[in-house]
């Protein structure tokens, strides 16, 4: 016979909160001005929520069975960091982990001058063992190394190494780095 517990099917998720449709809906003049989070984003240590900007609701009737869906332009402070352009959150506001933040608690957020630190990458990274050996044998360089190219973004937190500057994280290719029970298995490799 089976245990009386109880037993859980399908798949679990970690959200905590409303959807945004049932957060803006709810509100005078639907929340423009309010300031949301998300609560998956408050694990990091800067402040990240999102100011209501804008509201926009979405016909879905099309599909039956959606859950109802809104357009909200936001300002979005992310990782104490506030974006110059104001965002469109639509594909995400179905998801019940978003909260509202009490005009009281605002401050708390506000006063949060805590920022993301740059972190540096090198601009040079080297080729695979294998095209390096190619370019080695046809051009005679010894040691080639490939240019780094990098988009910068306005919530990435990482820039490439300007010339003469020390790199924080350097980019490396090859196999990792084995657990210890596998490092056998490693004999012999490059």
């Amino acid at each position: 016979m089976a245990g009386n517990g109880i037993k859980y099917i399908g798949r679990t998720t970690d959200f905590k909160g409303k959807t945004l449709w049932e957060i803006v809906g709810d509100l005078k003049d639907y929340g423009i001005g309010r300031m949301i989070i998300r609560n998956m984003f408050q694990r990091y240590p800067e402040p990240c929520y999102l100011r209501v900007l804008k509201v926009e609701t979405v016909d879905d009737e099309k599909v039956p069975g959606m859950a109802r869906k809104v357009k909200v332009t936001v300002q979005k402070t992310w990782r104490g960091v506030t974006l110059p352009k104001a965002i469109e959150i639509y594909s995400t506001s179905y998801k019940a982990d978003y909260e509202l933040i009490d005009k009281e608690d605002e401050h708390k957020y506000l006063s949060n001058t805590k920022k993301v630190e740059e972190r540096i990458l090198d601009n040079k990274l080297e080729f695979p063992p294998l095209l390096r050996e190619f370019i080695e044998e046809e051009t005679g360089q010894k040691n080639p190394m490939m240019k780094v190219h990098f988009k910068p973004m306005a919530n990435k937190f990482v820039r490439l190494a300007k010339d003469g500057e020390t790199p924080q994280i350097k980019l490396t290719v090859g196999l990792g780095q084995p657990s210890p029970a596998a490092l056998k298995l490693y004999d012999g490799c490059l």
